[in-house]
């Protein structure tokens, strides 16, 4: 499934690329349990949906909607052979003691300028200790640069965790600088998966074509669900809030 040469190839770059990894019916028997969560997107709760565009108003079609935690809206999601053979690659690479931690999906609307604007995963945690997880970008249909596949910064993990501003609408976090030139896109056929670092700087930009680039994202890591208890993440974060009151 995985070999000694992409654990290295993660370990080094910062991200991998499994172009086959997965077969058509896997990926038909996800879109098939997400697409009616997107379907009924305005009648779920505030709490799991936004639109990452920063389209307000109830008038407005979400141009990138996002759904948190789709997998607890429809439990089935992680019954599906995509969940299960991307948590045995991320046990391959990482430790038999991986498990899932997070997950969300990202449904982009044609024709759009909703860009992803270049960040690291672990901005988005609140911790300044790195959560040792494994990150899955599963494209439910070909994905290519016009639709917004995925694009990475090789070794941008290395230099640690960068500051951070946020969009207006005061979710999306956008790094201050990213070496853009040195961008790797990752177009995918169907049934291909990127794997990547939570430090790794990436982005996906808008989509300009006739169809929906539908992603799920699914973060693998010790103690799974659990692990903002682990003791180091607890003390990091007791540290953060008392350097924040002085």
């Amino acid at each position: 499934m995985v070999s000694r040469e992409d654990a290295v190839r993660l370990h080094e770059d910062g991200f991998l690329v499994l172009p086959r990894l997965l077969g058509t019916s896997a990926i038909e028997e996800v879109r098939a349990l997400l697409d009616p969560l997107f379907a009924s997107f305005d009648r779920l709760p505030t709490g799991v949906r936004r639109d990452l565009a920063g389209a307000t108003g109830a008038s407005l079609q979400p141009r990138s909607a996002e759904i948190e935690r789709p997998s607890r809206l429809d439990q089935r999601l992680r019954g599906t052979d995509v969940f299960r053979r991307c948590q045995a690659v991320a046990r391959a690479l990482c430790g038999p003691s991986v498990g899932y931690s997070f997950d969300h999906a990202i449904y982009k609307s044609p024709f759009n300028q909703a860009e992803t604007p270049w960040h690291q995963d672990q901005a988005y945690t609140g911790h300044r200790r790195l959560l040792q997880t494994c990150h899955f970008w599963i494209p439910l249909q070909p994905v290519t640069i016009e639709s917004g596949c995925m694009q990475f910064i090789r070794g941008s993990h290395a230099a640690g965790l960068r500051t951070h501003g946020r969009r207006p609408d005061g979710h999306v976090r956008v790094v201050e600088h990213a070496e853009e030139e040195r961008a790797v896109a990752c177009p995918l056929p169907l049934g291909g998966v990127t794997i990547h670092h939570p430090l790794t700087l990436h982005y996906t930009g808008p989509n300009r074509t006739a169809e929906v680039r539908r992603a799920w994202i699914l973060h693998f890591g010790p103690w799974g669900r659990f692990a903002k208890l682990h003791p180091a993440i607890v003390l990091d974060r007791i540290a953060s809030l008392v350097a924040e009151r002085r």
